[in-house]
């Protein structure tokens, strides 16, 4: 089974967070939208049993895993 991956990644004036390739939230601070992102994956994990992953998109690197679930 493959994991769903929560992506924050630096947007215009702010942190997008992607739930796979869907756009969901804009947050203002990072540490917002990291910790929503790890809020949502360990409730879907934990209702669902879905395995779940946070990551953090840094600008002209590779993504970072920051957490996982499951």
């Amino acid at each position: 089974m493959s994991r769903l991956m929560f992506t924050v990644a630096a947007s215009t004036a702010g942190w997008q967070l992607c739930e796979g390739l869907e756009r969901r939230l804009w947050f203002a601070r990072r540490s917002e939208a990291l910790a929503t992102a790890d809020l949502m994956a360990r409730i879907l994990h934990a209702n669902h049993g879905i395995a779940t992953a946070v990551l953090i998109e840094m600008v002209g690197r590779d993504s970072v895993m920051v957490a996982t679930h499951g």
